[in-house]
């Protein structure tokens, strides 16, 4: 952008020139939209032809999942939206208390957090994984200009640091049971067997990957420092292990339940048995879809992934249709509820411009204004 500081002969100060953005700088969010699309495209024409092979009828299947989406009844959306809700504002206040006792000068309120919270949601469901998170740190940046990015990520990671460590002895356990530790045809064995017969390639193919991990750990490190400098500075409630666990650790856990609860309510929907192991199965199989990801909402890997989770536990048919209703629930609920969010935090003008369309260039307005005494 181009200013000119001079003023005419009249006294007149010349307003400042925005200068229009490069046309090129549209062109790579519109190549990975249209990437995504005909990668979305092709999979459902292997999909149909897949189907066609094997003897079905594909209009014949979507008309039977049709009927039970549509059949799914409004008080378990009601109340898995209410559940869904309920753990981002959740989250949103847990974080608040984190932000606050850090820099408690930042006078951040409530509203704040929930509208980065749920904003950042919000803008996965649209954004693959892989190039939201550009999104969401500049969410950081326009939501906290007087803190840095790292910063704002280490009160984050102190936040759901509990959920985090849940998560992880979840999935491990997951892990061993379906890798069939203590049996003999499980991954562990066959990962014994393969070092027993082949000793020499098992050594080198375990030295390359460790000097693979040190290597990055190396590069990593400066990079490390640093951000354990600001877990430090952003994890001062630790210091205080009562109020951390408490007001902290208890809402965060809280918020993970509700999201398992919200998953156990449309597999209740669908009558489809719920049990931990069945909870189990169906929230790794989301986690590992997200990783994969290419269409919004996650549709198509989603419901792949779920088939595999849920297989000889419901018909295909029912799983296609919990799959789909979840995913098709959840999208336009956190694209909403987001939307909210970020206008209420941050105000209409504001929210315009972080969902401005590619291209086009948005002046740097005022910092959104913080909101004491919220929440």
């Amino acid at each position: 952008m181009r200013e000119e500081t001079a003023g005419d002969e009249g006294g007149e100060p010349v307003r400042p020139v925005t200068s229009p953005a490069p046309a090129g700088r549209a062109w790579p969010r519109a190549a990975i939209w249209v990437a995504s699309l005909a990668v979305g495209l092709a999979v459902l024409a292997a999909s149909l032809e897949f189907m066609r092979r094997q003897g079905l009828d594909p209009w014949t299947w979507f008309s039977a999942i049709f009927v039970l989406v549509a059949a799914i009844p409004a008080p378990f959306v009601v109340l898995a939206l209410s559940l869904k809700a309920a753990e981002v504002a959740l989250n949103a206040a847990a974080w608040k208390i984190v932000l606050d006792t850090s820099y408690p000068e930042e006078k951040i309120g409530f509203r704040q957090t929930l509208g980065v919270v749920q904003g950042g949601v919000g803008m996965f469901a649209v954004i693959p994984p892989k190039f939201g998170a550009v999104a969401v740190l500049g969410l950081y940046r326009v939501a906290f200009p007087s803190l840095g990015v790292t910063a704002v990520l280490a009160t984050r990671v102190v936040q759901g640091l509990s959920s985090t460590i849940l998560g992880t002895v979840l999935l491990v356990v997951f892990g061993a049971l379906s890798a069939g530790f203590g049996e003999s045809s499980g991954f562990a064995a066959s990962v014994t067997a393969f070092y027993s017969a082949r000793p020499v390639l098992a050594t080198l193919v375990t030295v390359v990957l460790t000097v693979l991990l040190v290597a990055a750990v190396r590069r990593g490190r400066d990079w490390l420092r640093v951000f354990l400098a600001e877990i430090a500075l952003g994890g001062a409630i630790l210091r205080t292990p009562r109020r951390y666990v408490f007001l902290v650790v208890a809402p965060t856990l809280l918020a993970f339940a509700l999201r398992w609860g919200v998953t156990g309510t449309l597999l209740t929907a669908f009558g489809i048995p719920v049990s931990l192991g069945t909870l189990l199965r169906v929230n790794v199989s989301h986690g590992i879809a997200r990783t994969f990801q290419v269409t919004p909402g996650g549709f198509g890997t989603t419901q792949a992934f779920d088939l595999v989770a849920l297989g000889g536990i419901a018909p295909v048919e029912v799983i296609t249709a919990y799959s789909l209703s979840q995913s098709a629930i959840l999208f336009v609920f956190n694209i909403a509820f987001g939307l909210v969010a970020l206008i209420w935090a941050f105000g209409w003008e504001r929210t315009a411009r972080l969902i401005r369309l590619p291209g086009r260039r948005v002046a740097s307005g005022p910092a959104p204004a913080a909101q004491p005494g919220i929440g």
